[in-house]
């Protein structure tokens, strides 16, 4: 009877050792597969000149990627969108990098600047800025005589619609015209100007 209970004493205790030592051994993380990098727009450029495939991004990094070289006229596909200012280096598909200088890929235009301008009030009668331009619409605030008022532009053309009737509305700046933006999330109103470009304007341009 005690040599069956002892067998089973070290059963117990073998099975609480090998738990123990289970619990305490590190647990070793799963490897994750790396994340793939796509493209959001694909990109067509033609090689305007031969080269070859780089490793890098680097520009200073010379090592090249074997069986990668591209003759003049080859179509490539570019991982990401070019931004305004092109890297040294572009990423190809399916692999490696080219000198940017090695490829035609067009014009890269820059995106557009949104930027205001001060303009004044000339007419004596208070002007309000609406939420849409016409007629009718909400009034948001008023503008005084002499105030300055500060239109959107873009490129440094400024921000405006001209109705059916021949009624140019500009687009204002709340946030910088009036110190808010009344709560509006576009933070913009309209503001009827008129006869623009001519002395009869009702905007003149902040001394």
């Amino acid at each position: 009877m005690d040599t069956r209970n002892n067998r089973i004493l070290v059963r117990v205790v073998a099975g609480m050792t090998i738990a123990t030592i289970a619990l305490e051994l590190p647990v070793l993380a799963v490897p994750q597969p790396a994340p793939m990098l796509v493209a959001q727009k694909v990109v067509a450029c033609i090689v305007s000149k031969p080269t070859s495939a780089f490793r890098t991004a680097d520009p200073r990094d010379p090592e090249v990627l074997p069986n990668r070289f591209l003759r003049a006229g080859t179509a490539v596909a570019l991982v990401q969108p070019l931004p305004a200012v092109p890297p040294a280096r572009v990423q190809i598909n399916p692999s490696g990098f080219v000198d940017f200088a090695a490829l035609n890929c067009g014009t890269v235009q820059p995106p557009p600047q949104k930027t205001t301008a001060c303009r004044k009030l000339r007419d004596a009668v208070p002007i309000d800025v609406l939420r849409e331009p016409r007629r009718g619409a909400n009034p948001i605030a008023a503008t005084g005589a002499g105030q300055s008022v500060f239109v959107t532009q873009t490129n440094g053309v400024t921000t405006s619609q001209q109705n059916a009737n021949g009624e140019v509305w500009v687009e204002v700046d709340l946030q910088r015209t009036f110190g808010r933006n009344f709560g509006i999330l576009s933070r913009v109103g309209w503001l009827y100007n008129t006869a623009p470009g001519s002395s009869r304007s009702a905007l003149v341009n902040c001394s």
